[in-house]
């Protein structure tokens, strides 16, 4: 999801973009440059965010720019029963999920870090915290923490900013795709109201959400899932179930990228 809303920004905006593996992220790095807009990489592993905003500062004041938008993708999940699960894996599902994006607002929302140029923000939830998942008790609950943050943030820092949730359904992400490579495709089969739609489904809300065109909408979760939410959901718990037998312990997963995230600002000199 984070890779299609960077490569469908990068035809309007110059781009920062962060990910935890350098080589995927300098792969969708040159993608992008490719399409007329300057392009940054801030490779970053969220699981440890401790230094996180002091990072991003010293990242934006090196390379002389400021956000005007940010996006926030970054996403990882454990498949565990919670009699087995530990503090410490909770911490990370919530670092990556959650804490990252504080730790980023709150350096770019500073006016000597950032000059008050940040205007819109878009973070991302997810289904689960409507239907829950068995198994990923912290991912769901870092999920429902987004959404209250968007709420939180929407009032404190209006009007300057907006601040609006994606919350996506079941859509085939690279690692939907990699789960699937040596199983039956039927498996998967998410049950829709609408056809079943693809990343740039998402991509094309979060540019809207970022632009003037949504100037008036803040503090709202929007629901792009094609209906999903209003149907069952049985078949997922085969496909967790059989994936938590497979590999035990915990399972990354992320939205395009592990662990990706992506910005996009204006540079002054533009």
């Amino acid at each position: 999801m984070g890779e299609a809303t960077a490569r469908l920004l990068s035809r309007q905006h110059n781009l920062i973009l962060q990910g935890r593996n350098k080589e995927r992220l300098n792969v969708v790095g040159d993608a992008c440059s490719k399409l007329g807009h300057e392009v940054l990489l801030f490779p970053y592993d969220f699981t440890e965010v401790s230094n996180l905003g002091a990072d991003v500062a010293s990242f934006l004041k090196a390379e002389g720019v400021n956000v005007n938008s940010f996006a926030h993708f970054a996403g990882m999940t454990e498949v565990l029963p919670m009699a087995r699960s530990k503090y410490t894996v909770g911490l990370r599902v919530m670092n990556v999920n959650y804490f990252a994006a504080t730790e980023i607002l709150g350096a770019l929302l500073k006016k000597r870090v950032n000059a008050e140029n940040l205007t819109s923000v878009v973070l991302v939830s997810s289904i689960d915290t409507i239907k829950g998942k068995k198994f990923q008790p912290h991912y769901c609950a870092s999920k429902g923490a987004i959404e209250a943050l968007t709420i939180s943030l929407s009032c404190e820092l209006a009007p300057r900013v907006r601040v609006n949730c994606i919350s996506p359904g079941s859509f085939k992400t690279r690692i939907v795709q990699t789960v699937f490579a040596n199983r039956d495709a039927s498996l998967w089969n998410p049950p829709t109201l609408l056809p079943a739609g693809g990343v740039d489904e998402i991509a094309k809300v979060t540019r809207f959400l970022l632009s003037d065109d949504s100037a008036y909408i803040t503090g709202q979760v929007i629901h792009v899932d094609g209906g999903e939410r209003f149907l069952g959901m049985q078949y997922e718990k085969a496909f967790w179930v059989n994936r938590h037998k497979e590999r035990g312990a915990y399972v990354w997963f992320c939205t395009a990228l592990y662990g990706f995230l992506c910005w996009y600002h204006y540079w002054r000199s533009c």
